[in-house]
């Protein structure tokens, strides 16, 4: 199966599951399923089949009509629903689950981190890294079109890269190279032309302009010295951006993925996905949170501008609420809002407008009513356990102010510290919490410094929060990691970091609740249970194969199982066969670099959330 999916017509006895598994009843859809009636137009077979149904149950095959799933069970049950025109997809013993819904996913944003929009240089000489500003110079769409790229490590390199390294290769096109961390960036001559940025220019505070011997830039600028070029580095083009969402989603594909939500999106961009969905070029469920600045005046201009997709299947795309964010994030940057200070006794603050913590507290809760008013979801990033405190108390005041909505499912993004008061509290009320396994794993135990063991053993409190009833989501927060839901299901089930070392064994969970995380539990934060999440009979036919027995192997081993197939509304849209470029951001060695860099992103403070 390493080599694709075998799909052939369904002809002839399929070989059974191994010996041993265990497989449910067939479960038929009845008389009214949207699957109608006749033969199944796809039949997954030769599989662990995970309904992931609130019985857990287990099958061997799976049939898909018009989009539907139209009945799943025993493989010699399965297979009397074939007709002449049946295709049949071999998974090979290997594990057949539902479509995986990331939960939080910045589709642009993941799109945009890779080639041709930017470079990866994340290499060890500076020959190799000119090579590849060559190569995207000669490929460049324009004549002094820019060319941006990231990763490269001062530490590998026999010096950070130089404009008298870049402009023999770039011509007139403007480079800007980003280092791993964020902290400095390279550019060429034409750059610095642009920027004004002379062997006169002074360093802003706490940036350095690094100068040569004879005292002109070398174009290697660090820390705020960077804003002097980020100021004159334009946005990307609405055709690039909608290139990169097709790249995304391509790549989405390949891991398995069928639905995300894309939080923190401007109006422009759901402009874009709406475009895409009216004319049938958006092959992926996005479940939507436009942004909603940092006051209630911005919220409120930003439910005046919105107007609902029209003319687009909502299965497609939905708009559900509203993303709002309260504080950073409670690593090395320490903008997390803590209840109690980080170890050196510092501690983050509210992020929302306010001359106090008063009111900035008070803004918020007038926010998070806004758009419950409105009768939409809010999801607010909230890290610290003071942050998501204050959320919480506003969802429940909003709820309480206005009973009209009466399943509104707010949720908490990240939630990486909330206490288990108020996990009862969530759970009492239904509010939800969309946590990053895979986030864990980049950072494992490198905030011991700052949080202190105890927090950071328990940071994302899986364990806990299922045990007290609380609704868990899972989500990979692309770009800031890669959207690996089988590295999020190993982090979650290990709780072992990038860099070595465990950081919470007591909120360890099993393979089966983690997959629930990416399945039947984002159905429910999408307002979608009812028809996407499971394989029940009269659910939509998207669905995830999997190289390797993903709930009986080591989970040490699940992050190295290739994707055999992804469907989506029962059409294969990956069959196991990247193209060259997939294959190459999902080759090992670039997935590490990714997540180290999404590491050192988070670890400066720069989340995504922040970004978007």
């Amino acid at each position: 199966m390493n080599a694709g999916i075998n799909r052939r017509r369904f002809l002839g006895q399929a070989a059974g599951v191994a010996a041993g598994a265990a497989a449910a009843p067939v479960l038929s859809a009845g008389p009214a399923s949207a699957g109608g009636r006749g033969p199944a137009d796809l039949i997954v077979y030769n599989g662990r089949v995970q309904v992931m149904d609130r019985h857990m149950r287990r099958a061997e095959a799976v049939a898909i009509r018009d989009g539907v799933v139209m009945a799943v069970g025993r493989e010699r049950d399965v297979r009397r629903l074939a007709g002449r025109g049946t295709e049949s997809i071999d998974a090979g013993g290997g594990t057949v689950l539902p479509g995986i819904n990331d939960s939080h996913v910045h589709l642009g944003g993941y799109g945009l981190d890779f080639p041709p929009y930017t470079i990866e240089v994340d290499v060890a000489t500076i020959k190799e890294l000119t090579d590849a500003v060559a190569a995207a110079v000669a490929a460049a769409p324009a004549p002094g079109s820019w060319i941006r790229g990231q990763g490269w490590n001062e530490n590998r390199l026999p010096h950070p890269p130089r404009r008298t390294d870049l402009d023999p290769v770039s011509g007139d096109h403007p480079v800007i190279l980003r280092d791993f961390s964020g902290h400095m960036m390279a550019v060429n001559s034409t750059v610095l032309r642009l920027a004004g940025i002379t062997r006169d220019t002074p360093a802003p505070p706490g940036g350095v302009i690094e100068k040569d011997a004879a005292g002109e830039p070398t174009g290697v600028l660090r820390e705020s010295a960077q804003d002097l070029v980020n100021r004159v580095v334009p946005p990307f083009t609405e055709a690039e951006l909608e290139s990169a969402v097709d790249k995304a989603i391509m790549m989405l594909h390949a891991q398995g993925i069928t639905s995300i939500t894309d939080p923190g999106i401007p109006l422009a961009q759901l402009a874009l996905y709406e475009r895409k969905a009216r004319a049938g070029t958006l092959p992926l469920r996005i479940t939507a949170l436009i942004t909603g600045g940092r006051s209630p005046d911005q919220v409120r201009t930003t439910l005046a501008a919105y107007k609902p997709p029209r003319g687009v299947d909502p299965r497609i795309l939905r708009v559900a609420g509203v993303k709002l964010i309260i504080d950073g994030v409670p690593t090395a940057a320490q903008t997390a809002w803590l209840h109690e200070p980080y170890v050196d006794g510092t501690n983050g603050k509210p992020v929302i407008e306010g001359d106090t913590i008063e009111e900035a507290v008070a803004n918020m809760h007038a926010m998070i009513a806004l758009v419950h008013n409105a009768g939409m979801q809010v999801g607010t990033h909230a890290t610290g356990d003071a942050g998501i405190d204050v959320v919480v108390a506003g969802y429940l005041a909003a709820m309480r102010g206005d009973r009209r909505h009466r399943d509104p499912r707010h949720y908490v993004i990240h939630g990486d510290l909330t206490s288990p008061r108020t996990l009862r509290t969530m759970a009492r009320h239904d509010i939800g919490v969309n946590m990053n396994a895979t986030i864990k794993y980049v950072l494992g135990r490198t905030l011991d410094a700052n949080l202190g063991p105890e927090r950071t053993d328990y940071q994302w409190p899986y364990r806990t929060a299922l045990d007290l009833g609380v609704r868990v989501t899972s989500a990979s927060d692309a770009p800031v990691t890669s959207p690996s839901w089988l590295q999020g299901v190993q982090s979650a089930v290990l709780r072992k970091g990038l860099y070595g070392g465990v950081a919470g064994e007591a909120e360890r969970i099993t393979v089966r609740e983690a997959l629930v995380t990416y399945t039947r539990t984002s159905a429910w934060q999408d307002h979608a249970e009812r028809w996407k999440g499971t394989l029940e009979p009269g659910m939509t036919g998207d669905v995830c194969v999997v190289d390797g027995d993903v709930v009986g192997a080591d989970p040490e081993t699940l992050v190295g199982m290739p994707i055999a197939a992804t469907i989506l509304g029962g059409r294969v849209v990956y069959d196991g066969k990247p193209d060259p470029a997939t294959a190459n951001a999902m080759a090992p060695a670039a997935v590490k670099s990714r997540n180290a860099r999404g590491a050192a992103c988070l670890q400066r403070g720069a989340c995504c959330c922040k970004r978007a």
